[in-house]
């Protein structure tokens, strides 16, 4: 009788290893996969990526200045526990092309209150990610006061710069104020970015902040 214990995990075991290495290699074959069909969003994939880091500014038709930090990223893959991919609305094992599948962080400086932190969430209007489109939220408890985002559309050039149009608001102690003579929140704003890091954003807001 003590023997049957042992013997039940003498074949259980292998079957497991066996069954978590072919849900591992299941895993990454979906990866791979998904790196060939979207490789502006795979660093491995040898190409310049439209995800990553990237800064720059935005100036209104009324010559109001912000300085931006857009960090972009895929939302990654989820494959649930042991390699299921089934089993619940949160697993993601492939990505789809209308999805919204990019996700990260935008910050602005140069505004009366200093900087402001933002979410973004979106998705690529091209399949070669040369256009994108993005919702804005607000990542601190509530805005500062002033200009604040609400959307961002891109086009990208497939290497290193982006063009994107702002569609801003005002925020007065967390609440939209209309002001339909307002010219930069009745029509999109432009902004310039190219490929850097955060401390090229630090130095274009110290710029914002010292000129006059």
């Amino acid at each position: 009788m003590r023997r049957r214990p042992l013997l039940l995990l003498c074949i259980v075991a292998p079957m497991l290893v066996l069954w978590l290495s072919l849900a591992g290699l299941l895993n990454a074959q979906w990866t791979r996969l998904d790196q060939r069909r979207f490789p502006w969003a795979y660093a491995e994939s040898g190409h310049p990526t439209l995800t990553g880091v990237w800064t720059g500014r935005l100036t209104t038709g009324q010559g109001t200045r912000r300085g931006l930090l857009l960090d972009l990223q895929l939302v990654p893959l989820n494959f649930g526990r042991a390699g299921r991919r089934t089993g619940g609305m949160n697993l993601r094992y492939i990505h789809r092309r209308a999805s919204d599948n990019l996700t990260g962080t935008l910050r602005l400086c140069g505004g009366p209150r200093g900087e402001q932190r933002f979410s973004v969430r979106g998705n690529v209007v091209a399949d070669d990610a040369s256009r994108f489109q993005l919702r804005i939220g607000v990542a601190d408890s509530t805005p500062a006061d002033g200009l604040t985002p609400a959307a961002l559309r891109g086009s990208w050039n497939q290497h290193d710069s982006l063009r994107v149009d702002a569609d801003l608001y005002v925020s007065h102690r967390g609440a939209r104020v209309a002001n339909p003579r307002d010219a930069e929140t009745n029509t999109p704003q432009r902004g310039a970015l190219h490929r850097a890091d955060s401390s090229e954003f630090r130095r274009v807001c110290e710029t914002l902040w010292t000129d006059p």
